[in-house]
């Protein structure tokens, strides 16, 4: 908790007051400044007052250099005297950060961030087109990160958010697959896990979207064996060895085997892809670890003694399981990776 004041500058010309809470939504930047200073920052926070340089904001963030000398009404708003620009929708903590490294106070600025600490810097940078300001400390938070990314636990939409907003494009990618890959449950937008944080335009919705893509060809493989398992006699039937209005053991003893290896996983009766509450790789495990029994050897009459092993469909299972699982697309478009380059290149060079 911050102090009601902080001097960044003891002879600046500026004060900006935030709030100390959470804010509000995003706006643009007409909006995201309020301009009626009679307005309480945020219901119920006490907001934090930085006296700071107007000319080193306008030089840190193009933003604040059309706020402040430009067109908006914060560039000519004056209180008592006083310059003063209300930011509502901004944190107090992250803005101290930002403040101290536009005014070259480096010795404040933290060597460690947590994820969410860098993910509400990096938000505010984004909006103020100043991410780039924070290059000589990125390498050293990220190192941190990157340990706290280990941990199954770990924060990943916010972790997403960060690595996209820097950059880092094999960080970016590697986390995108995690969410894709072990994310449980509903997915990030029905759940609202996102709701309220800050992410790329359109990664979670395709993670959404292809994990359950992923669910539905994972479940027609099983429906389909389903359907092969209980043909009728005029139909070509599952078992190698079956004879014309013959009996159906072979086809029964895999059916009932396979479903209830699936009523045990909880996946049976199959389950609508939205409904599956497992991972991608959680499901991928239950379906490649199912036990499929078969009648094994068995007379046929006058074939003899058959091997009904040769009808056990889990190899073939297990090998259109796997293959669904290799061909998983990448939630990244064209878009995501450009934009990656683009900001690799701004930062890193």
């Amino acid at each position: 908790m911050l102090p009601p004041t902080v001097e960044v500058d003891p002879r600046g010309d500026i004060k900006l007051r935030v709030a100390q809470a959470d804010g509000g939504d995003d706006g643009d930047a007409d909006s995201h400044a309020d301009t009626d200073t009679d307005t309480d920052t945020d219901a119920g926070a006490d907001p934090v007052t930085f006296l700071a340089c107007s000319r080193a904001l306008a030089r840190a963030s193009p933003v604040f250099a059309r706020m402040l000398y430009g067109e908006f009404a914060e560039s000519r708003h004056r209180e008592g005297g006083e310059w003063m620009v209300d930011l509502p929708n901004d944190k107090a903590q992250p803005m101290r950060i930002f403040l101290d490294i536009a005014h070259g106070r480096f010795r404040d600025v933290p060597r460690v961030l947590s994820v969410d600490q860098l993910h509400e810097l990096t938000v505010l940078t984004n909006y103020y087109d100043a991410t780039a300001a924070l290059i000589p400390w990125v390498d050293g938070w990220m190192s941190g990160i990157e340990e706290i990314v280990k941990d199954a636990n770990a924060p990943m939409p916010k972790v997403l958010w960060i690595t996209w907003e820097l950059g880092r494009k094999d960080a970016f990618t590697t986390m995108s697959r995690r969410m894709l890959m072990e994310s449980e449950g509903p997915g990030f937008m029905e759940s609202g896990q996102v709701e309220d944080i800050q992410t790329p335009p359109d990664i979670i919705e395709r993670i959404d979207a292809i994990r359950i893509q992923i669910f539905q060809s994972l479940l027609n493989i099983f429906q389909e064996m389903v359907d092969n398992l209980i043909v009728v006699d005029e139909r070509v039937r599952w078992c190698r060895h079956h004879t014309w209005m013959g009996p159906h053991r072979c086809e029964s003893m895999i059916l009932g085997s396979m479903t209830f290896c699936l009523a045990r996983a909880g996946l049976w009766p199959l389950p609508e892809a939205r409904g599956v509450e497992y991972s991608v790789l959680g499901l991928h495990g239950k379906l490649t670890t199912l036990v499929i029994h078969d009648i094994g050897r068995a007379s046929a009459g006058d074939k003899g003694v058959v091997d009904h092993g040769e009808c056990n469909p889990r190899a073939y299972l297990l090998d259109l399981v796997q293959r669904v699982v290799r061909e998983t697309p990448s939630p990244l478009t064209e878009f995501h990776v450009k934009y990656l380059d683009q900001q690799a290149k701004k930062l890193l060079h």
